[in-house]
Protein backbone atom coordinates (compact mmCIF):
# COMPACT_ATOMS: atom_id res chain seq x y z
CA UNK A 1 0.00 0.00 0.00
CA UNK A 2 3.15 2.59 0.94
CA UNK A 3 4.57 1.33 -1.92
CA UNK A 4 1.98 2.63 -4.51
CA UNK A 5 0.77 5.74 -2.42
CA UNK A 6 4.31 6.92 -2.95
CA UNK A 7 4.27 6.61 -6.57
CA UNK A 8 0.36 8.29 -6.36
CA UNK A 9 1.47 11.27 -4.36
CA UNK A 10 4.34 12.37 -7.20
CA UNK A 11 1.73 11.74 -10.25
CA UNK A 12 -1.00 13.72 -8.22
CA UNK A 13 1.21 16.22 -7.43
CA UNK A 14 2.35 16.29 -11.41
CA UNK A 15 -0.89 16.30 -12.85
CA UNK A 16 -1.73 19.36 -10.00
CA UNK A 17 0.96 21.38 -11.23
CA UNK A 18 0.53 20.77 -15.47
CA UNK A 19 -2.95 21.98 -14.78
CA UNK A 20 -1.93 25.13 -13.01
CA UNK A 21 0.49 25.56 -16.08
CA UNK A 22 -2.00 25.22 -18.42
CA UNK A 23 -4.04 27.69 -16.97
CA UNK A 24 -1.57 30.17 -16.44
CA UNK A 25 0.16 31.05 -19.80
CA UNK A 26 3.88 31.78 -19.71
CA UNK A 27 4.75 29.93 -16.99
CA UNK A 28 7.85 27.82 -17.84
CA UNK A 29 7.76 24.09 -16.65
CA UNK A 30 11.00 22.12 -15.81
CA UNK A 31 11.11 17.87 -16.08
CA UNK A 32 14.60 16.31 -15.84
CA UNK A 33 15.60 12.40 -15.91
CA UNK A 34 18.60 11.80 -13.59
CA UNK A 35 20.48 8.50 -12.97
CA UNK A 36 22.80 7.60 -10.23
CA UNK A 37 25.28 4.89 -9.82
CA UNK A 38 28.18 3.89 -7.72
CA UNK A 39 30.09 0.69 -6.81
CA UNK A 40 33.15 0.18 -4.47
CA UNK A 41 34.97 -2.00 -3.64
CA UNK A 42 33.08 -3.58 -0.77
CA UNK A 43 31.03 -5.37 -3.03
CA UNK A 44 28.09 -2.86 -3.12
CA UNK A 45 26.47 -1.18 -6.17
CA UNK A 46 24.05 0.89 -6.11
CA UNK A 47 21.41 1.95 -9.19
CA UNK A 48 18.91 5.21 -8.38
CA UNK A 49 16.88 6.46 -11.11
CA UNK A 50 15.14 9.66 -10.36
CA UNK A 51 12.30 11.50 -11.97
CA UNK A 52 11.26 15.39 -11.12
CA UNK A 53 9.13 18.19 -12.26
CA UNK A 54 8.53 21.86 -11.14
CA UNK A 55 6.25 25.13 -12.36
CA UNK A 56 4.06 27.60 -11.54
CA UNK A 57 0.27 27.26 -10.69
CA UNK A 58 0.38 31.06 -10.02
CA UNK A 59 2.56 33.95 -10.32
CA UNK A 60 4.11 33.71 -7.23
CA UNK A 61 3.57 30.19 -6.30
CA UNK A 62 5.88 27.02 -7.51
CA UNK A 63 5.06 23.45 -7.22
CA UNK A 64 7.33 20.57 -7.61
CA UNK A 65 7.64 16.40 -7.47
CA UNK A 66 10.14 13.87 -7.65
CA UNK A 67 10.15 10.07 -7.81
CA UNK A 68 12.92 8.00 -7.06
CA UNK A 69 13.72 4.17 -6.82
CA UNK A 70 16.99 3.29 -5.67
CA UNK A 71 18.09 -0.21 -6.32
CA UNK A 72 21.06 -1.84 -4.24
CA UNK A 73 23.08 -5.03 -4.00
CA UNK A 74 25.63 -6.21 -1.83
CA UNK A 75 27.98 -8.50 -0.19
CA UNK A 76 30.00 -6.10 1.67
CA UNK A 77 31.69 -6.59 4.87
CA UNK A 78 28.69 -5.98 6.72
CA UNK A 79 26.83 -9.29 5.55
CA UNK A 80 30.35 -11.41 5.53
CA UNK A 81 31.25 -10.78 8.86
CA UNK A 82 27.42 -11.91 10.17
CA UNK A 83 27.65 -14.86 8.12
CA UNK A 84 24.81 -14.08 5.77
CA UNK A 85 23.99 -14.55 2.03
CA UNK A 86 24.24 -11.18 -0.29
CA UNK A 87 21.53 -8.51 0.21
CA UNK A 88 19.45 -7.07 -2.47
CA UNK A 89 17.21 -4.37 -1.63
CA UNK A 90 14.90 -1.71 -3.41
CA UNK A 91 13.50 1.66 -1.59
CA UNK A 92 11.03 3.43 -3.46
CA UNK A 93 10.64 7.37 -2.62
CA UNK A 94 7.83 9.93 -3.43
CA UNK A 95 8.44 14.09 -2.63
CA UNK A 96 6.09 16.78 -3.31
CA UNK A 97 6.70 20.24 -2.85
CA UNK A 98 5.05 23.69 -2.65
CA UNK A 99 6.77 27.19 -2.41
CA UNK A 100 5.52 30.67 -2.74
CA UNK A 101 8.05 33.31 -3.75
CA UNK A 102 6.95 37.25 -4.44
CA UNK A 103 10.74 37.98 -4.69
CA UNK A 104 11.62 39.13 -1.29
CA UNK A 105 9.88 36.54 0.76
CA UNK A 106 10.26 33.34 0.28
CA UNK A 107 7.96 30.37 1.75
CA UNK A 108 8.16 26.10 1.16
CA UNK A 109 7.35 23.08 2.08
CA UNK A 110 7.90 19.63 1.04
CA UNK A 111 6.62 16.13 2.32
CA UNK A 112 8.73 12.76 1.74
CA UNK A 113 7.10 9.22 1.80
CA UNK A 114 10.28 6.33 1.62
CA UNK A 115 9.10 2.74 1.41
CA UNK A 116 10.88 -0.66 1.44
CA UNK A 117 10.05 -4.24 2.20
CA UNK A 118 11.13 -3.52 6.00
CA UNK A 119 11.52 0.17 6.34
CA UNK A 120 9.26 3.16 5.99
CA UNK A 121 9.90 6.72 6.41
CA UNK A 122 7.58 10.20 6.66
CA UNK A 123 9.51 13.30 6.39
CA UNK A 124 8.05 17.18 6.74
CA UNK A 125 9.93 19.85 5.94
CA UNK A 126 8.87 24.04 6.28
CA UNK A 127 10.97 26.99 5.54
CA UNK A 128 11.24 30.63 5.35
CA UNK A 129 13.60 33.14 3.77
CA UNK A 130 14.03 36.91 2.91
CA UNK A 131 15.62 39.21 1.36
CA UNK A 132 17.20 42.44 3.47
CA UNK A 133 19.25 45.20 3.22
CA UNK A 134 18.51 45.85 -0.36
CA UNK A 135 18.83 42.20 -1.57
CA UNK A 136 21.98 41.89 -0.23
CA UNK A 137 21.54 40.00 2.82
CA UNK A 138 19.56 36.71 3.00
CA UNK A 139 17.81 35.06 6.70
CA UNK A 140 16.42 31.57 6.39
CA UNK A 141 14.71 29.21 8.66
CA UNK A 142 14.20 25.39 8.25
CA UNK A 143 12.17 23.30 9.90
CA UNK A 144 12.24 19.29 9.85
CA UNK A 145 10.75 15.78 11.17
CA UNK A 146 10.28 12.54 10.41
CA UNK A 147 9.04 9.48 11.64
CA UNK A 148 10.59 6.27 10.59
CA UNK A 149 9.13 2.63 11.79
CA UNK A 150 11.83 -0.21 11.24
CA UNK A 151 10.72 -3.40 10.55
CA UNK A 152 12.41 -6.99 9.89
CA UNK A 153 12.14 -9.29 7.29
CA UNK A 154 10.62 -12.83 8.42
CA UNK A 155 9.57 -11.44 11.49
CA UNK A 156 6.26 -9.32 11.24
CA UNK A 157 6.25 -9.14 15.17
CA UNK A 158 9.68 -6.47 14.53
CA UNK A 159 9.06 -2.86 14.68
CA UNK A 160 10.60 0.31 15.87
CA UNK A 161 9.95 3.74 15.73
CA UNK A 162 12.19 6.74 15.19
CA UNK A 163 11.28 10.20 15.80
CA UNK A 164 13.15 13.66 14.28
CA UNK A 165 13.16 17.31 14.61
CA UNK A 166 15.22 19.76 13.82
CA UNK A 167 15.90 23.46 12.92
CA UNK A 168 18.27 25.65 10.43
CA UNK A 169 19.40 28.32 10.27
CA UNK A 170 20.87 30.16 7.27
CA UNK A 171 22.44 33.54 6.84
CA UNK A 172 23.67 34.49 3.07
CA UNK A 173 25.69 38.09 2.09
CA UNK A 174 26.77 39.25 -0.47
CA UNK A 175 29.97 41.04 0.36
CA UNK A 176 30.62 42.93 -3.36
CA UNK A 177 29.82 41.96 -6.89
CA UNK A 178 32.15 38.94 -7.11
CA UNK A 179 31.60 37.04 -3.67
CA UNK A 180 28.87 35.37 -1.85
CA UNK A 181 29.18 33.75 1.73
CA UNK A 182 26.83 32.14 3.54
CA UNK A 183 26.43 30.65 6.76
CA UNK A 184 24.64 28.08 8.55
CA UNK A 185 23.81 26.08 12.05
CA UNK A 186 21.70 23.19 12.99
CA UNK A 187 20.39 20.83 15.41
CA UNK A 188 18.35 17.56 15.03
CA UNK A 189 17.25 15.57 17.99
CA UNK A 190 16.34 11.96 17.62
CA UNK A 191 14.69 9.23 19.93
CA UNK A 192 14.19 6.09 18.89
CA UNK A 193 15.59 2.52 17.50
CA UNK A 194 18.85 3.79 15.99
CA UNK A 195 20.71 0.66 15.39
CA UNK A 196 20.33 -2.10 12.36
CA UNK A 197 18.24 -5.18 12.76
CA UNK A 198 20.63 -7.54 10.62
CA UNK A 199 23.58 -6.20 12.18
CA UNK A 200 25.23 -8.53 14.34
CA UNK A 201 28.69 -7.93 17.15
CA UNK A 202 31.13 -10.55 17.97
CA UNK A 203 31.74 -10.54 22.12
CA UNK A 204 35.17 -11.84 22.41
CA UNK A 205 36.94 -14.21 19.42
CA UNK A 206 38.41 -11.24 16.74
CA UNK A 207 35.36 -9.53 16.66
CA UNK A 208 33.75 -10.80 13.16
CA UNK A 209 30.47 -13.23 14.19
CA UNK A 210 31.48 -15.26 10.83
CA UNK A 211 35.08 -16.53 12.38
CA UNK A 212 33.17 -18.15 15.47
CA UNK A 213 33.36 -15.85 18.09
CA UNK A 214 31.76 -17.01 21.35
CA UNK A 215 28.89 -14.48 21.29
CA UNK A 216 27.30 -12.93 18.58
CA UNK A 217 24.45 -10.92 19.82
CA UNK A 218 22.07 -7.98 17.97
CA UNK A 219 23.61 -4.44 17.95
CA UNK A 220 22.67 -2.13 20.66
CA UNK A 221 22.93 1.66 21.09
CA UNK A 222 21.57 4.74 22.64
CA UNK A 223 17.94 5.27 21.87
CA UNK A 224 18.85 9.21 22.10
CA UNK A 225 21.01 11.61 19.84
CA UNK A 226 21.48 15.09 19.49
CA UNK A 227 23.04 16.23 16.02
CA UNK A 228 24.57 19.49 15.54
CA UNK A 229 26.45 21.22 12.63
CA UNK A 230 27.70 24.46 11.57
CA UNK A 231 28.92 25.36 8.04
CA UNK A 232 30.44 28.33 5.99
CA UNK A 233 30.33 28.58 2.02
CA UNK A 234 32.34 31.22 0.11
CA UNK A 235 31.83 31.86 -3.76
CA UNK A 236 34.28 34.24 -5.63
CA UNK A 237 33.67 35.44 -9.24
CA UNK A 238 37.04 35.59 -11.26
CA UNK A 239 36.46 37.85 -14.16
CA UNK A 240 33.29 36.71 -16.17
CA UNK A 241 34.20 33.42 -17.01
CA UNK A 242 35.14 31.67 -13.45
CA UNK A 243 34.78 31.10 -10.12
CA UNK A 244 35.87 29.56 -7.27
CA UNK A 245 34.35 28.34 -3.76
CA UNK A 246 35.88 26.68 -0.69
CA UNK A 247 33.05 24.98 1.73
CA UNK A 248 33.14 23.87 5.35
CA UNK A 249 31.69 21.79 7.71
CA UNK A 250 32.07 20.88 11.40
CA UNK A 251 29.86 18.34 13.11
CA UNK A 252 29.63 16.94 16.87
CA UNK A 253 27.04 14.42 18.37
CA UNK A 254 25.80 12.91 21.45
CA UNK A 255 28.04 10.18 20.53
CA UNK A 256 31.16 11.70 20.85
CA UNK A 257 31.51 11.75 17.03
CA UNK A 258 33.20 14.81 15.70
CA UNK A 259 33.88 15.81 12.17
CA UNK A 260 35.24 17.90 9.62
CA UNK A 261 34.90 18.46 5.81
CA UNK A 262 36.81 20.45 3.78
CA UNK A 263 34.98 20.86 -0.12
CA UNK A 264 37.51 23.41 -2.78
CA UNK A 265 35.86 23.74 -6.30
CA UNK A 266 36.34 25.77 -9.27
CA UNK A 267 34.01 26.61 -12.31
CA UNK A 268 34.47 27.48 -15.37
CA UNK A 269 32.23 28.53 -18.61
CA UNK A 270 33.84 26.75 -21.10
CA UNK A 271 31.30 28.53 -23.87
CA UNK A 272 28.28 30.60 -23.92
CA UNK A 273 25.46 27.62 -22.29
CA UNK A 274 28.75 24.99 -21.04
CA UNK A 275 29.92 24.69 -17.76
CA UNK A 276 32.77 22.60 -16.33
CA UNK A 277 33.71 22.11 -12.79
CA UNK A 278 36.36 20.69 -10.47
CA UNK A 279 35.55 19.68 -6.92
CA UNK A 280 38.00 18.15 -4.49
CA UNK A 281 36.40 16.80 -0.78
CA UNK A 282 38.31 15.93 2.12
CA UNK A 283 36.35 14.10 5.19
CA UNK A 284 37.53 13.46 8.45
CA UNK A 285 35.52 12.11 11.72
CA UNK A 286 36.43 10.35 15.22
CA UNK A 287 34.46 7.27 16.48
CA UNK A 288 31.59 7.00 18.75
CA UNK A 289 32.20 7.04 22.06
CA UNK A 290 30.91 3.37 22.68
CA UNK A 291 32.44 1.82 19.35
CA UNK A 292 35.23 -0.95 19.91
CA UNK A 293 36.59 -2.98 16.92
CA UNK A 294 36.64 -5.90 19.46
CA UNK A 295 34.28 -6.52 22.61
CA UNK A 296 35.91 -8.53 24.91
CA UNK A 297 32.77 -8.36 27.42
CA UNK A 298 29.40 -6.72 27.71
CA UNK A 299 30.18 -4.43 29.51
CA UNK A 300 32.87 -3.19 27.60
CA UNK A 301 30.86 0.11 26.39
CA UNK A 302 28.45 0.43 28.93
CA UNK A 303 26.18 -2.76 27.31
CA UNK A 304 26.40 -0.43 23.82
CA UNK A 305 27.39 -2.98 20.52
CA UNK A 306 28.15 -1.97 17.01
CA UNK A 307 29.52 -2.89 14.05
CA UNK A 308 28.54 0.16 12.20
CA UNK A 309 31.89 1.41 10.05
CA UNK A 310 30.09 4.89 10.36
CA UNK A 311 30.87 4.67 13.98
CA UNK A 312 34.29 4.14 13.85
CA UNK A 313 37.14 6.46 12.88
CA UNK A 314 37.69 6.85 9.50
CA UNK A 315 38.68 9.78 6.69
CA UNK A 316 37.90 10.11 3.53
CA UNK A 317 39.10 11.85 0.32
CA UNK A 318 37.04 12.65 -2.96
CA UNK A 319 37.71 13.96 -6.57
CA UNK A 320 35.20 14.58 -8.97
CA UNK A 321 34.24 16.84 -12.41
CA UNK A 322 30.96 17.59 -13.50
CA UNK A 323 30.01 19.38 -16.86
CA UNK A 324 26.39 20.87 -17.93
CA UNK A 325 25.40 22.39 -21.20
CA UNK A 326 21.93 23.48 -22.71
CA UNK A 327 20.42 23.76 -25.82
CA UNK A 328 18.06 26.42 -27.20
CA UNK A 329 15.57 24.77 -29.59
CA UNK A 330 14.52 26.39 -32.88
CA UNK A 331 10.95 27.56 -31.52
CA UNK A 332 12.96 29.35 -28.41
CA UNK A 333 10.39 27.99 -26.20
CA UNK A 334 11.78 24.77 -25.20
CA UNK A 335 15.47 24.30 -23.65
CA UNK A 336 17.35 20.99 -23.08
CA UNK A 337 19.80 20.61 -20.75
CA UNK A 338 22.51 18.04 -20.10
CA UNK A 339 24.17 17.46 -16.70
CA UNK A 340 27.22 14.52 -15.98
CA UNK A 341 28.96 14.55 -13.08
CA UNK A 342 31.69 11.54 -12.41
CA UNK A 343 34.20 11.07 -9.01
CA UNK A 344 36.36 8.58 -7.35
CA UNK A 345 36.57 8.69 -3.76
CA UNK A 346 38.35 6.59 -1.35
CA UNK A 347 37.33 6.14 2.60
CA UNK A 348 39.64 4.46 5.27
CA UNK A 349 39.18 3.51 8.41
CA UNK A 350 41.29 3.45 11.62
CA UNK A 351 39.76 0.94 13.20
CA UNK A 352 37.57 -1.42 11.70
CA UNK A 353 38.05 -5.37 11.82
CA UNK A 354 38.31 -6.78 8.23
CA UNK A 355 38.43 -3.44 6.44
CA UNK A 356 41.19 -1.07 5.79
CA UNK A 357 39.46 0.82 3.02
CA UNK A 358 36.93 1.10 0.52
CA UNK A 359 37.27 2.58 -3.25
CA UNK A 360 34.08 3.97 -4.42
CA UNK A 361 33.28 5.42 -8.13
CA UNK A 362 30.04 7.36 -8.86
CA UNK A 363 28.48 8.50 -11.78
CA UNK A 364 25.59 11.07 -12.15
CA UNK A 365 23.74 11.83 -15.75
CA UNK A 366 20.96 14.38 -15.89
CA UNK A 367 18.47 15.20 -19.13
CA UNK A 368 15.87 17.85 -18.52
CA UNK A 369 13.69 20.28 -20.65
CA UNK A 370 12.60 23.18 -19.81
CA UNK A 371 9.09 24.45 -21.93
Amino acid sequence: MLRRTAVAITACATVWWIDGCAAARDHEVHAASVVYVRTDTDATTIVSPTVQASGKAAESVDLNASYTVDAWSGASIDVVSAATHTIRERRQEGQVGLGYDDGTTRLNGRYRLSYEHDYQSHGLVVGASRDVAKHNTTLSANLMTSFDIAGRAGDKAFAQDLYSVGLRLGLSQTLDPWTVIDLSIEATTLQGYQASPYRWVAVGGDGVCAHGAPFCLPELVPDDRLRSAAGARLRHAVGERASFGLDYRFYLDSWSIQSHTVEPSVTVLTGETSSLAFHYRYYAQSEASFYRPRYFDFGDAGGYLTRDRKLSAFYGNEVGVAYGRTWELEDSERVVELGLRASLSRLTYLAYVGLDSVDAAELTTLVGLTF
